[in-house]
């Protein structure tokens, strides 16, 4: 007989901490946050891997490039995923922070800006 834990998607385990402001925690931050992240399988919403779905493009004979919609749920799952994925990293860094990369268009470049500045440190 197996027993299967479940992986809630809309949380983090307790064991990873909330990035301090100064950035004192920052290695084991980024080292458990990526795990878990990665146990919801959601890292390549973070590196990059996963890029927003987009349409398949065509050349027409006059030589004009037609771009169709993309797949729309494909794109749905991608929002969700990338949706998910914010609300993971806005649960555990600071205030000031996410307020400094929430206009950020997608997780990627979020995650880029908190990479660069919590580097820096």
């Amino acid at each position: 007989m197996s027993t299967t834990v479940p992986v809630t998607t809309d949380t983090l385990p307790s064991n990873v901490p909330k990035l301090d402001i100064k950035g004192t925690n920052w290695a084991i931050f980024s080292l458990r946050f990526q795990i878990a992240v990665e146990a919801k399988e959601l890292w390549k919403q973070f590196d990059g891997t996963n890029p927003c779905p987009v349409g398949a493009s065509t050349t027409a004979t006059d030589g004009t490039v037609v771009v169709s919609p993309p797949d729309a749920d494909e794109l749905a799952q991608w929002q969700k995923s990338e949706n998910l994925a914010k609300h993971l990293l806005t649960q555990r860094i600071p205030d000031s922070t996410a307020l400094r990369v929430r206009n950020h268009s997608d997780i990627v470049t979020m995650w880029k800006e908190i990479v660069r500045e919590y580097t820096e440190k």
